[in-house]
């Protein structure tokens, strides 16, 4: 069996008002109102989780419904502790510059001297504060295998 995967960036939108909805209907004791910006982030993570594939089509940026102007403004909060998501909250009442998105966690790096390639997990590692393990040189961020994407979203 040959299976195709494509990866392509989907952002999801989920509005202070569907959040509303949603945790009224899950029968959240709470206020709304109350809810931490990580609560909501949580709320929008298991209100994407649960949806069909028809009420996702609701959320998607640059599709039907949603648009740009839902996510211009200034990142309140954001969660990025899950290889698979990247979540923000975002304040659409005050103004600030586009957040960059990471899609894969891992950066090469390679030695100079001697051609050692490796990879770590912290993408925003300072490579000149590391030796090489094989000789001691002095490694440099390689994005030549484009292991290091980023999406820069403009207003």
């Amino acid at each position: 069996m040959k299976n195709v995967l494509i990866n392509k960036i989907c952002q999801f939108v989920v509005t202070e008002n569907q959040l509303r909805s949603f945790w009224e209907k899950s029968g959240g004791e709470l206020e709304f109102e109350s809810l931490t910006n990580e609560q909501l982030m949580q709320l929008a993570k298991k209100e994407i989780e649960q949806a069909s594939l028809r009420e996702l089509e609701a959320h998607i940026l640059d599709h039907g419904y949603r648009t740009r102007d839902e996510i211009e403004g200034k990142m309140i909060a954001d969660d990025d502790s899950d290889p698979i998501y990247h979540i923000e909250v975002i304040d659409t009442s005050l103004s600030g510059t586009p957040s960059t998105i990471r899609i894969d966690r891992l950066v090469r790096l390679e030695c100079k001297d001697c051609g050692f390639e490796m990879f770590v997990q912290d993408i925003d590692i300072d490579p000149s504060q590391l030796k090489c393990p094989s000789d001691g040189g002095q490694l440099v961020i390689n994005n030549n295998g484009n292991t290091l994407k980023k999406l820069h979203r403009e207003k």
